[in-house]
């Protein structure tokens, strides 16, 4: 694969004592990077390893529309426009819909484009992505707060998409969400609705019966999701190996029980396990019922329950017992054991 990744930031370049002063060529790729936008014509100036070195220093926060065609000259140099098939926009505050639509119609062959805390991008840019991208494949657009249920609209036409996050498109409900999933969910493997405001519970249904395939869910913050959500996941998603319920705090006892019958028969399938639970914020939960669970639980590798607060001792000796793989573990703080 054609793997480019211009826009990824460099960490900023710190003068090591006894290392000597910067050369004026740092300094001066350093003033052009941040004041790029105010110069023009800079890309038919400057050599190419100049413009590139330029570019490799521009932080993304301070990325423009005007900077985008910059960058995609760039990456043609290394990488033909049809072999493009990964880019980061990541924290790109500055760059809008109508700046983003130059990636599309040159970039035909995207897989995989995040657009994480891309704050001014919205439904405009997803129907130039949906139309230019057919073969799209991951998509991260976190904290994408312009994005409403018509751009998710768009979206359920890629047909190929095994990776969606919406965490935090607050304007995004219930038919946004249902919108996509009714269009991808064949081929959805990992889908990310946290934090998702305006998105119920029947949402999580709906993911239940479309999105058979899912490998990773996270509906954390969800205050309306119940157990009855969480068993019809379990129940009709059996390849599920991350399951995020962070702050889902109707949940109680009942959830764990078809958390259970999913390891269960994913042990006795031999199919890959559940591997990272995420339980914090669920202060509802008791220190039985997650004990009757853990025996289950030897495919863990991340479990938080973090605010579990009616947890105790022997639930966390239970975990040292049962999870012998488990390398993130966040606990509730014990209070001391009494003389």
């Amino acid at each position: 694969k054609g793997m480019a990744r211009p826009w990824t930031a460099k960490p900023k370049r710190e003068t090591i004592a006894g290392s000597g002063p910067p050369s004026l060529l740092e300094l001066c790729t350093d003033a052009i990077a941040q004041h790029l936008h105010t110069i023009p014509f800079v890309g038919e100036v400057l050599p190419h390893h100049i413009l590139k070195e330029v570019l490799d220093r521009r932080k993304n926060q301070n990325m423009t529309d005007t900077d985008v065609p910059l960058l995609l000259s760039t990456t043609f140099e290394v990488v033909p426009p049809t072999q493009v098939d990964y880019l980061s926009f990541k924290n790109c505050h500055k760059v809008t819909s109508d700046g983003i639509k130059v990636v599309f119609d040159n970039c035909p062959a995207l897989t995989s484009l995040d657009l994480s805390f891309c704050e001014l991008i919205g439904d405009d840019a997803l129907k130039g992505l949906s139309q230019r991208c057919p073969g799209l494949r991951e998509l991260d657009l976190t904290g994408c707060r312009l994005v409403t249920d018509e751009g998710c609209k768009h979206l359920g036409i890629l047909k190929h998409l095994a990776g969606l996050r919406l965490e935090l498109c607050n304007k995004v409900t219930d038919m946004g969400v249902q919108a996509v999933v009714r269009g991808t969910g064949p081929s959805l493997r990992e889908l990310n609705v946290g934090d998702v405001r305006q998105m119920t519970n029947i949402s999580v249904q709906i993911i239940a019966d479309h999105c058979t395939n899912l490998t990773s869910l996270s509906i954390a913050g969800n205050m309306q999701a119940t157990d009855m959500d969480v068993a019809d996941v379990c129940k009709k998603c059996l390849g599920m190996q991350s399951l995020n319920l962070r702050a889902c705090r109707r949940l109680t006892d009942g959830c764990l029980k078809p958390i259970s019958a999913m390891l269960r028969g994913q042990h006795r399938r031999g199919i890959p396990a559940l591997r990272a639970l995420d339980l914090g914020g669920c202060g509802r939960l008791t220190d039985d019922a997650l004990c009757n669970m853990l025996p289950l639980c030897s495919s863990l590798t991340l479990l938080d329950l973090r605010g579990c607060r009616n947890l105790t001792q022997r639930s966390r000796d239970l975990v040292d017992k049962y999870c012998p793989h488990m390398s993130e573990l966040t606990f509730p703080k014990l209070d001391p054991p009494t003389q």
